[in-house]
């Protein structure tokens, strides 16, 4: 597609299409480097002669922490065929033990860690969640996101059968000079398509964007993005359809500049940018928008227990994550029980709402498969949904 502006594109690998490891594939395995176990006590070379899964892990992932299922399923049946499964962390033992003990969460497998990170930087291991398999011969059969490991791919590897791993190379962008220094501010809007999604950000002190790509994401996702309200609970619509049309969006603001402070108040009180990339946005596609109060049911979200909510404080305050809402249980690491009233309002499509202030994060694992499922996960954490009537804010998109 063609832009009216210069975009300078940034290529970003997604969890399926990571490919940091894959030239150890049909080499030698690095040696498996811990220091401590928090399961039983092993040898260093417990893996010898079997076949190993060796999933990279952190308590302050996510996506990781919600492998875990998948992991134990993998475990449970393969286990007596010869094949060890074990989780790896950096991170201190003792960070790793307050973890399972305030969770209750089990692995079905050794719990390892190597706070010298020698194991992750020898097998090159950028990002994570991150999976290897390693065989009998102590060969590297396959590496990739530890949901992405199927029992077909582990039974091949079992039988020793070739797995026909193709390399998938992110392309690049193409870079291109540039004549004028400093712009104030690019924006460009167009049509996407079904190719890779990518999703970058930047916000200034005030919360506000500084900087917003969008690429290949539908538009019900992208103004969720930017308004912060939820697609299937916040958001109104004439046209449902076009909220499924996939778009790419590159917003980003160079300067401080008083440019956009016509668009303060417009439409998010105290957001001038985000506001403008939505005027905008609709200009280029063709909706007006605006924000809208009704009188709605809500569920408010409140502390019930405050002796069961303090374990779940964050264990550390470097990284905040969540997990994809589809996979068994919902965590979320690292976050404001504000944000997490919103970003669990976004997944389960139920509004709510809290008067709950300060910075303090949290770690909580939620099952959102319905409001009882969500009811009861939350009190696990010393938390409660109470169902009220008021005043709500909506995002009217009006297609024209």
């Amino acid at each position: 597609m063609k832009y009216l502006t210069l975009i300078v594109a940034v290529a970003f690998i997604s969890i399926e299409s990571r490919a940091q490891i894959v030239p150890l594939i049909g080499k030698e395995a690095p040696r498996v480097i811990f220091q401590s176990t928090t399961t039983k006590p092993v040898n260093p070379d417990f893996y010898k002669g079997k076949i190993l899964v060796l999933d990279f892990w952190a308590t302050w992932c996510a996506p990781c922490i919600a492998n875990f299922p998948h992991f134990n399923q993998l475990a449970e049946k393969y286990s007596s065929k010869n094949v060890l499964f074990a989780v790896i962390s950096d991170e201190q033992p003792s960070t790793i033990k307050k973890f399972f003990e305030r969770s209750k969460k089990e692995i079905k497998g050794l719990s390892i860690t190597d706070t010298s990170k020698v194991t992750k930087k020898a097998f090159g291991v950028l990002l994570i969640p991150f999976c290897v398999v390693i065989d009998q011969n102590n060969v590297v059969r396959w590496t990739g996101p530890g949901q992405s490991l199927t029992p077909s791919i582990l039974e091949k590897i079992i039988k020793g059968e070739p797995l026909n791993i193709v390399e998938k190379i992110p392309k690049q962008a193409e870079a291109t000079s540039v004549q004028m220094q400093k712009p104030l501010f690019t924006f460009s809007v167009g049509l996407g398509s079904n190719a890779q999604k990518t999703r970058q950000s930047r916000t200034n002190r005030e919360g506000d964007l500084g900087e917003l790509l969008q690429r290949n994401y539908q538009l019900g996702d992208v103004m969720e993005y930017i308004s912060g309200y939820g697609r299937t609970t916040q958001i109104i619509t004439n046209d449902t359809a076009k909220l499924s049309q996939l778009v790419e969006l590159n917003f980003e603001s160079k300067l401080d500049t008083t440019l956009f402070r016509k668009y303060r108040n417009q439409i998010i009180p105290g957001n001038p940018r985000r506001n403008m990339i939505m005027e905008m946005l609709g200009d280029a596609l063709r909706f007006d928008v605006k924000s809208v109060n009704e009188q709605k049911e809500y569920y408010d979200l409140v502390v019930s227990d405050p002796n069961k909510l303090k374990p779940f404080q964050s264990l550390q305050d470097k990284h905040s994550s969540i997990s994809p809402d589809k996979l068994e249980n919902y965590e979320i690491v690292g976050y404001s029980l504000k944000d997490i009233a919103q970003e669990v309002q976004k997944a389960s499509g139920i509004i709510i709402r809290t008067d709950i202030s300060g910075d303090a994060t949290y770690d909580l694992s939620l099952n959102l498969t319905d409001i009882a499922s969500l009811q009861k996960t939350l009190g696990f954490h010393g938390l409660q949904l109470k169902r009220k009537t008021g005043e709500i804010s909506f995002i009217k998109m009006t297609f024209y």
